[in-house]
C-alpha cells in the first residue's frame, strides 16, 4: 500500500500507513452467526481494529479516507464502491456486497477472496480476533441492530495522558525503542539504504552519521518523526503513524512503503535489536 509522506517543510505531518491485516493460510472460516456477533468481545474487537486497521481506515460517519477507505456504512455496500475513494480494479470488479461473512473472509485472506486487491497485510489476523473485529466494525459503522455493550464505555487506561508514554503504550515503546528501523529508498539516481534508531530522549540517530532527526507523540496519539540529511532526494521528510497501529511487534525487512516525492519509493521495516554503544 502506498503511504502518504511529506517533505520536512510541509505545514502538517501526514498519515503514514503501515499495512495491518495479512492473509492467513488454510480454510476460510464460516460466516459468523448473529448470536456470535452480538456476544463478541467489544474490547477485543476495538483493540484489534486500533492495532491492525486504524492506520488505514476511519470509522465515523463523514470520516476521511486514508490509504484505505472510510468504513462507515460499508456493510451492504458494493465492494469497491466507497464514495470518493479510488478502489483497486480488482475490488471494484469483485461483484459482491459486504456482509459479516465476506468481511471475515477478507480479513482472513484478502488476496484469496479478491486476487489483485491492493490490501496487503503483514501478518495474520488471529482467528480469535476476527469475529470481535467484525462485530466492532458493525457497531461503529451503523450496521449493528443491537446496542453497544457496557464495555464500550469502559475507560481505556492509555487515554490518561498524564501518564508517561512508556506506561500508556508499553508494547509500542519497547518495540520501537529497542529495535532497528531499516529503510530502503529507491530514487532515479539509485538505491539508498540506512538504519534509524528511535531513542527514549526524542532523538533519532542512524548508522549513517549524516542522518539525524526527532520524534514526538502528538495530541491525537500519533507517533510523528522527522529525518534529515538523507543522502538522496528528498533529503528530509516527516511521517506519522497511529501509535496503536504499532503496538504489535512485527519484524520484517519491509513492512510499509511510502512515496516522499514523484519517482521515489521508500520502504521501511524493523529488525530485532540494535548495535550496542561502542560495539
Amino acid at each position: 500500500m502506498p503511504t502518504p509522506t511529506r517533505p520536512l517543510t510541509a505545514p502538517a505531518a501526514t498519515v503514514a500507513v503501515l499495512a495491518v491485516l495479512l492473509p492467513a493460510a488454510g480454510a476460510v472460516a464460516a460466516a459468523p452467526t448473529r448470536d456470535e456477533l452480538v456476544n463478541a468481545d467489544y474490547i477485543r474487537g476495538r483493540t484489534a481494529f486500533e492495532q491492525r486497521c486504524s492506520a488505514c481506515h476511519t470509522l465515523a460517519d463523514g470520516g476521511g479516507n486514508l490509504t484505505g477507505p472510510n468504513l462507515y456504512g460499508i456493510m451492504k455496500r458494493q465492494a469497491g464502491a466507497t464514495p470518493g475513494f479510488d478502489s483497486s480494479p480488482a475490488l471494484s470488479a469483485a461483484g459482491f456486497q459486504w456482509d459479516p461473512g465476506r468481511m471475515v473472509e477478507f480479513i482472513t485472506a484478502p488476496a484469496k477472496l479478491v486476487p489483485g486487491t491492493r490490501m496487503a497485510i503483514p501478518e495474520p489476523v488471529p482467528e480469535a480476533d476476527r469475529v470481535p473485529l467484525v462485530a466492532f466494525l458493525m457497531l461503529e459503522t451503523g450496521a449493528a441492530d443491537w446496542p453497544r455493550p457496557a464495555a464500550a464505555m469502559a475507560k481505556d487506561p492509555s487515554m490518561d495522558k498524564s501518564r508517561p508514554i512508556q506506561e500508556r503504550f508499553p508494547s509500542f515503546w519497547n518495540h520501537l525503542m529497542t529495535n532497528t528501523t531499516r529503510y530502503r529508498m529507491e530514487t532515479p539516481a539509485g538505491e539508498v539504504r540506512f538504519d534509524a534508531y528511535f531513542n527514549t530522549d526524542g532523538t533519532v540517530t542512524s548508522n549513517d552519521a549524516r542522518i539525524s532527526g526527532f520524534w514526538q507523540i502528538d495530541s491525537r496519539d500519533f507517533f510523528c518523526y522527522a529525518l534529515r540529511g538523507v543522502p538522496a532526494k528528498p533529503d528530509q521528510f516527516i511521517e506519522c503513524f497511529p501509535v496503536r497501529a504499532m503496538a504489535i511487534p512485527r519484524f520484517a525487512p519491509e513492512l510499509w512503503t511510502s512515496n516522499p516525492t514523484a519517482g521515489v519509493t521508500l520502504h521501511g521495516g524493523i529488525e530485532r535489536g540494535r548495535p550496542q554503544p561502542g560495539g
